[in-house]
């Protein structure tokens, strides 16, 4: 009675981890990227004041700071650009400063950098607590010499709302190539942003480059438990769980009816 008890718990046991690994995964893998495909959640009403001094709603403020125009020297094209960031707590556009002019082109004098920034293949896609990798180059087609560049390392979402910034110092000469590491805070929701790379040289000259990469949302992600995010891909992993603990508990039942065959066994020599 006591074996047949013990087979019947076991064969639950084997069986709860096979319906668990079919059923997980259903709301978390069925929809695909950025949450096409997925049910419309609603969401959180965030205030847009139509004005730069936060409209009808003065809980929030815009603090725009703009990067130095770039390039530094005027180009043929006699335009120039800048990148301007909010960081406030607003998130809309309202009183963004402009992000183009014209100029005068004269030609180039003294050092005269270029950036390129380029993002690894797994940072083009990032789940929210890790970190963005990407490869920054400068290279330097004016008088060659060594000077200490000031780098600025910016992530906005779609409206430029500043998300991290950071800032250091290289030093460079004709070419120099690094990689730069951004970890992107845990609480950023899913969507499109873009980082970008800021080098400040001789004074106020400047070079912008960036890219845009995409945020997955969380339940793309996995579980995050104290800071530590544990990804479940997919529940092929569930299935291999499954399967591996079937294993065990065979394994187990196995030897308990040996044992019991075993001690029958012996119960009848000694009767006889």
């Amino acid at each position: 009675m006591k074996t047949k008890k013990l087979l019947f718990f076991l064969t639950i046991l084997l069986v709860l981890p096979l319906a668990y690994a079919e059923n997980y995964g259903v709301e978390e893998y069925g929809c695909g990227l950025f949450g096409i495909g997925c049910s419309p959640s609603t969401p959180t009403p965030t205030p847009t004041p139509d004005s730069p001094s936060g409209g009808g709603d003065s809980s929030c403020s815009y603090d725009w700071e703009c990067t130095n125009w770039f390039p530094s020297i005027c180009p043929e094209s006699e335009i120039q650009q800048r990148i301007c960031a909010n960081k406030g707590t607003c998130t809309g556009t309202a009183g963004m400063p402009n992000q183009t002019q014209t100029c005068e082109y004269l030609g180039p004098t003294g050092p005269l950098f270029d950036i390129y920034l380029t993002l690894s293949d797994k940072s083009k896609k990032i789940c929210p607590g890790n970190k963005i990798k990407a490869e920054i180059t400068l290279k330097n087609y004016g008088k060659i010499e060594l000077l200490d560049a000031f780098m600025t390392y910016w992530i906005l979402d779609e409206n430029n709302s500043l998300i991290v910034e950071v800032k250091n110092t290289q030093a460079v000469e004709s070419k120099t190539s690094f990689n730069v590491e951004l970890e992107i805070p845990i609480e950023t929701s899913e969507g499109i942003y873009k980082l970008y790379a800021e080098i400040t040289y001789s004074g106020n000259k400047t070079a912008i480059a960036g890219e845009t990469f995409g945020i997955l949302p969380t339940e793309k992600c996995g579980i995050y438990f104290s800071g530590v995010n544990f990804i479940l891909k997919n529940k092929i992993y569930f299935i291999i769980g499954g399967i591996g603990l079937m294993t065990i508990l065979f394994i187990i039942i196995l030897i308990i009816l040996l044992k019991t065959i075993f001690k029958r066994k012996r119960v009848k020599l000694n009767e006889t």
